[in-house]
C-alpha cells in the first residue's frame, strides 16, 4: 500500500508543472469564448446589450477563467518545489514566486466574478450601474500584473543562481517583468504566457528525470 501510495505521488509531482500549460489553455479559451467586449466609452445601450446578448457564454467564460486561476496555483506549488531544491536557507525567491502565483490567480478570480456578474444581472439593474461596473472591470489588471510580475522576476532572478532554468529564460523573465509596468503591459501578458509555457514544459522534463 505504502508503495502503491508513493507512486501516485511521484506521479502526480511528475505531471504537476504542466498545469501552467493547462492554464494558459485555459486564460486563452475564457478569452475566446467571452468575445470582444465593448470599450468603455460606448454608450449605455451597448455596454448593456452586449452582456445581455452574450450572458450565458460570458458566464461560462467567467467559470473556464476560474479554472484556470486554479491551475495557476496548482503551477506556482510546483514553481516553488523545483525553486527551492536549489534555493539556500529560507528560501525566499521561492516563496516569493508561489505567492506572486496566488496573487495572480486571486486577481484573475476576481476579474471572472465581475463578468459573471454582469452577465447575470445587466437586464435587472440600472444601465448605468451596468456601465460602470463595465469600466471597473476593464481596468482591473493590477492584482494579475503585479502576482504575475512577481512570479517571473522571483523565478528569473534564482534561476541567474540556480539555473533551474536556463539563464536566457531568465533574462527574458526579468524583461518581461519591467514591460508590465510600461504602456505596452498587454504585450508583457502575452509574453508572459509563453513564458509559463516554456518552463512548465522545462520543469516537466526535469520531474520526469528526478522521477526516472
Amino acid at each position: 500500500m505504502a508503495n502503491v501510495t508513493s507512486n501516485r505521488g511521484t506521479r502526480a509531482t511528475v505531471w504537476a508543472p504542466l498545469t501552467g500549460v493547462l492554464f494558459v489553455v485555459l486564460t486563452v479559451a475564457s478569452f475566446l469564448i467571452g468575445g470582444e467586449p465593448p470599450d468603455t466609452d460606448d454608450s449605455v445601450r451597448e455596454v448593456v446589450e452586449f452582456y445581455s446578448d452574450n450572458d450565458s457564454r460570458n458566464m461560462i467564460a467567467s467559470v473556464v477563467a476560474s479554472l484556470g486561476a486554479v491551475s495557476l496555483v496548482f503551477f506556482a506549488a510546483s514553481l516553488r518545489r523545483a525553486l527551492r531544491r536549489g534555493e539556500d536557507g529560507a528560501g525566499l525567491l521561492s516563496v516569493v514566486a508561489f505567492g506572486g502565483g496566488v496573487v495572480a490567480a486571486t486577481g484573475i478570480a476576481t476579474d471572472a466574478a465581475i463578468r459573471f456578474a454582469l452577465a447575470d444581472v445587466a437586464d435587472d439593474i440600472d444601465p448605468v450601474a451596468v456601465q460602470a461596473l463595465h469600466a471597473f472591470w476593464s481596468d482591473f489588471f493590477f492584482p494579475m500584473v503585479v502576482g504575475m510580475g512577481l512570479l517571473l522576476l522571483a523565478t528569473s532572478l534564482a534561476a541567474l543562481r540556480t539555473r533551474v532554468i536556463p539563464v536566457w529564460l531568465a533574462w527574458v523573465g526579468i524583461a518581461i517583468f519591467v514591460v508590465f509596468f510600461t504602456p505596452a503591459g498587454f504585450v508583457a501578458f502575452l509574453l508572459s504566457a509563453l513564458w509559463v509555457l516554456i518552463v512548465s514544459v522545462l520543469l516537466y522534463r526535469q520531474e520526469r528525470a528526478v522521477a526516472i
